[in-house]
């Protein structure tokens, strides 16, 4: 059973299946979620909601990628945590790029968790 969190992330995957999982895992695990499947998505949430950490894809359709995204995002509200998971390669993210994450994809759970709740608390 999951603690209680009152930290709200938002999840941004173009692949319905990854989403829908860490969705679940994280909600499971007490955290308040919301899923947008693309950058314009994204977006409309984070303006009508208080977003504590944005895990977002790196290589995402249409006009913004997952940095994009978190700029765009973080220049409305710097608190904002940002996880960029991806397959690819990590040095993509410069070393000061926002305080980023960068979470390697595949995941497992426990990865995903621990980063989660370790930019959700601070």
């Amino acid at each position: 059973m999951g603690h209680e969190f009152s930290s709200t992330i938002l999840i941004v995957d173009d692949e319905d299946y990854i989403r829908i999982l860490a969705a679940s895992l994280l909600k499971e695990e007490g955290f308040q979620v919301l899923e947008a499947s693309d950058t314009s998505e994204a977006l409309a949430l984070a303006a009508k909601h208080d977003i504590d950490v944005l895990l977002t894809d790196l290589h995402m359709p249409g006009l913004l990628d997952g940095l994009q995204l978190a700029a765009e995002i973080r220049a409305s509200d710097p608190l904002v945590h940002v996880i960029i998971s991806s397959g690819g390669d990590p040095s993509v993210l410069k070393d000061d790029e926002m305080g980023a994450v960068f979470l390697p994809k595949p995941y497992r759970p426990h990865q995903l968790t621990r980063a989660v709740r370790m930019n959700a608390i601070g």
